[in-house]
């Protein structure tokens, strides 16, 4: 017995052994997930604050959830499922579990309860939440290692791992505080997908099997509840069933796994209400299910059709579902698919709508933004593209899929370019891998000999080596890193950085992007602290999280945009004058105290010896829209109905008010009066009196009010009272050689008509 024990002991204390090939990789590992934390956790050199605005309310719900666990237990966690916000869409509220990401809110509740309780984790629910997109989204590079690894080998796995970590989009829409959907739906999406991978080229128990395929589906489907894009994910793995039979790769059990993972997939979608067991009907649930049908024909096929007749025998069973799946939508049984997710399965169609097309992430990502943020990845990717089509195994067939797929989907919004990560991080890892075995490969011994050269084999390997990493890091420099030189029309490595961005609560959205301004902040305090509680705030749908979450009031419109009326009636307050205003304003109230905010960037300038308010910012040469609402009026008028010529002169100068738009609620609530004209193109000019495009040589002329400021409006004067506004119009900063600018937060009291 005290042999055995001493064996066991001997054993235990053994010295842990490891090559040194997977000490670095460990390393290499280590240091990429370090990269990763680092380049999304540097916007808090801006502040410490939830990023963007649909954050602020998943916070929320987040934090409904992790209070009623606390009073209830467990069992109150079924409060969230029957919670109606009236606090927001006021006054019909919101059914919060239908219209919510709810596995995104419920992941993060139900990790901070599981840290706190578990490992005493004392943080602020809040701040964990800040962090949280952080450590998924590095997390998700290690992920990404695993699943490249199997398809393109270690290197190719570390050189995704790497890319993940620096990716601009997946920095841009995962950095500190961006507790939004797309991090989490991609690291299940990764698990999922390295999950599936082990069971197509992995000798596994039957048991195996079954959990992995089941639990490779869960986290697929989970990613539908936390992203709506996730959706695709759903399709792609469709696809990738479609194209199997046509592979002929003898993958054990394949049927069996794939009907396991679709069934897992579909319970994990209907878990919660959104998009709940409607994913059936859906067409991205249509899709799975029929890509998982069409598999298992095709395994049953191959047992009694003929190997030379096999493939076009399912060419005619795939045109026969194409068939019935065209029957299938002409009458009606699945779902409607949205203008906007129609937009991203054809990207040629626009939506034309205009509460869509206001969007900053849904513009059309232009050739630019893929070179700028990608360069030589780009030609990787080409590339292991190139490659991954000479080669047969499932797992490339799997890339093939998932980066062609990906590079698709990424063309149709701004906020879509994360799947061109997802498809070069792929594609770009076989290219690379490929790329890397040319060069460090052993050649073959020559039979003749050759005379000596300056240059051996090992020193033009060191040149490719040097030339291949020189050519890796030089968007680095130009995007990835924190970069202190700044802008000038000349420079190419300069301070465009998507790590070095402050989180958008510090900059209101605008173009001080790498600005902290504390107006925000003030206006929300205020709104906190001097509104009575049951005030109703209305303002440009862009703010309603913040006003509701961080001001604690009543709201009329959100980012959830579940009412275009009220946001087109909104949009058509401003525009009325300002008796119909106040009175539009005071019917969204319903009775109860009401206040209008207003959002305002411009610039003070001087021109001979005197100042003008400019509501543009300087840039380069001229000025440009600083993105708060005189940047968005276009947009009120536009959801609103109404004739954009009446209120804006005609292109190309349709950013000026008419004097028909200067007499609206806007334009009266501007704390400014009207001056004239400033033509950039001969500045010596100064001021003219007179609109003209004869003087118009290249941008339009930009509208001159007087300073200094005044709150006086015509005709509602008493009912529009200006209750508060923020600092910076008082104490403008510099931005520019005898230019100061501002970024003002207006909140104005509307008073009963008396």
């Amino acid at each position: 017995m005290s042999g055995i024990f001493t064996s066991l002991l001997r054993g235990a204390l053994r010295r842990p052994t490891a090559t040194r090939r997977s000490m670095i990789t460990g390393l290499v590992l280590v240091a990429v997930f370090v990269i990763a934390i680092l380049m999304r956790i540097f916007p808090a050199k801006y502040g410490f604050f939830l990023n963007e605005f649909d954050p602020y309310y998943d916070y929320k719900a987040a934090n409904f959830i992790v209070n009623s666990f606390d009073q209830s237990g467990i069992s109150g966690l079924m409060h969230y499922f029957s919670w109606t916000d009236y606090t927001t869409w006021f006054p019909e509220g919101r059914a919060v579990a239908a219209t919510s990401q709810d596995g995104l809110q419920f992941a993060g509740a139900l990790s901070y309860i599981f840290f706190r309780n578990v490992f005493g984790l004392n943080l602020s629910l809040y701040n964990y939440l800040i962090l949280f997109p952080v450590f998924v989204g590095s997390l998700t590079a290690i992920m990404f290692y695993l699943l490249v690894k199997r398809i393109a080998g270690e290197v190719g796995g570390l050189f995704a791992a790497l890319m993940i970590a620096v990716s601009p989009p997946l920095i841009e829409r995962g950095n500190l505080g961006w507790f939004k959907s797309e991090p989490l739906a991609i690291f299940l999406f990764v698990c999922a997908g390295y999950l599936f991978l082990t069971l197509l080229d992995t000798p596994l128990s039957t048991r195996q099997k079954v959990l992995r395929s089941v639990f490779a589906g869960l986290l697929s489907g989970y990613a539908n509840t936390a992203w709506g894009g996730g959706l695709y994910f759903s399709i792609a793995f469709g696809l990738f069933f479609v194209i199997m039979p046509f592979l002929s790769f003898d993958v054990p059990s394949l049927s069996v796994i794939a009907l396991l993972f679709t069934a897992g997939d579909i319970f994990g979608s209907a878990i919660f209400p959104r998009p709940g067991t409607g994913i059936v009907t859906n067409p991205a649930g249509f899709a799975l299910i029929g890509g998982t049908v069409f598999l298992v024909i095709g395994q049953w096929m191959r047992t009694w059709v003929r190997p030379a007749e096999y493939r076009w025998t399912m060419v005619k069973v795939l045109m026969g579902f194409a068939l019935i799946g065209l029957a299938v939508l002409s009458f009606g049984l699945l779902s409607s698919v949205s203008r906007r997710y129609l937009s991203a399965i054809l990207p040629w169609v626009r939506s034309g709508d205009p509460l869509v097309e206001s969007v900053a992430e849904h513009f059309i990502p232009t050739g630019g933004d893929y070179f700028s943020s990608y360069l030589i990845l780009l030609f990787l990717g080409i590339f292991g593209a190139y490659v991954a089509f000479k080669r047969k195994s499932p797992a490339i067939g799997f890339a093939l899929v998932i980066g062609l797929s990906s590079l698709y989907i990424s063309a149709a919004f701004s906020r879509l370019l994360v799947y061109s990560s997802i498809a070069l991080a792929i594609l770009g890892g076989i290219g690379f891998a490929e790329v890397v075995f040319a060069i460090l490969k052993p050649s073959a011994p020559t039979l003749v000999k050759r005379k000596p050269t300056y240059s051996t084999q090992t020193e033009m390997r060191a040149v490719y080596s040097i030339t291949l990493i020189a050519l890796l890091a030089f968007p680095a420099t130009i995007f990835w890193i924190p970069n202190p030189v700044q802008c000038t029309g000349t420079s190419i490595v300069c301070d465009q950085s998507p790590a070095d961005y402050g989180v958008t609560i510090s900059n209101g959205g605008t173009v001080f992007s790498h600005s902290e301004i504390a107006d925000w902040l003030q206006a929300l305090t205020w709104i906190h602290d001097n509104t009575p509680t049951n005030a109703v705030i209305i303002s440009w749908w862009d703010y309603g999280y913040w006003v509701n979450v961080m001001g604690n009031r009543t709201t009329v419109a959100d980012n959830a945009t579940l009412n275009e009326t009220r946001i087109a009636e909104i949009g058509n307050m401003f525009m009325q004058n300002t008796t119909a205003g106040a009175a539009t304003a005071l019917s969204m109230g319903h009775g109860r105290p009401t206040y209008v905010l207003l959002f305002l960037t411009g610039s003070e300038i001087t021109i001979g010896g005197t100042s003008y308010y400019v509501l543009q910012l300087p840039a380069g040469q001229g000025f440009t829209p600083g993105g708060g609402d005189e940047s968005k009026k276009q947009w009120f008028i536009r959801i609103g109905g109404l004739n954009e010529t009446e209120f804006l002169w005609p292109a190309p100068d349709d950013f000026n008010l008419t004097p028909a738009g200067l007499d609206t609620t806007f334009g009266q609530m501007l704390p400014f009066t009207f001056s004239g004209y400033l033509d950039i193109s001969n500045a010596s000019a100064g001021v003219t009196t007179n609109y003209s495009l004869d003087k118009n040589t290249g941008a339009p002329p930009i509208q001159l009010f007087t300073t200094p400021y005044s709150f006086q409006l015509n005709g509602g004067a008493n009912q529009f009272q200006i209750a508060f506004h923020s600092s910076s119009l008082d104490n403008p900063i510099s931005c520019g050689a005898q230019v100061s600018c501002f970024s003002t937060v207006l909140i104005y009291k509307v008073n009963p008509k008396t």
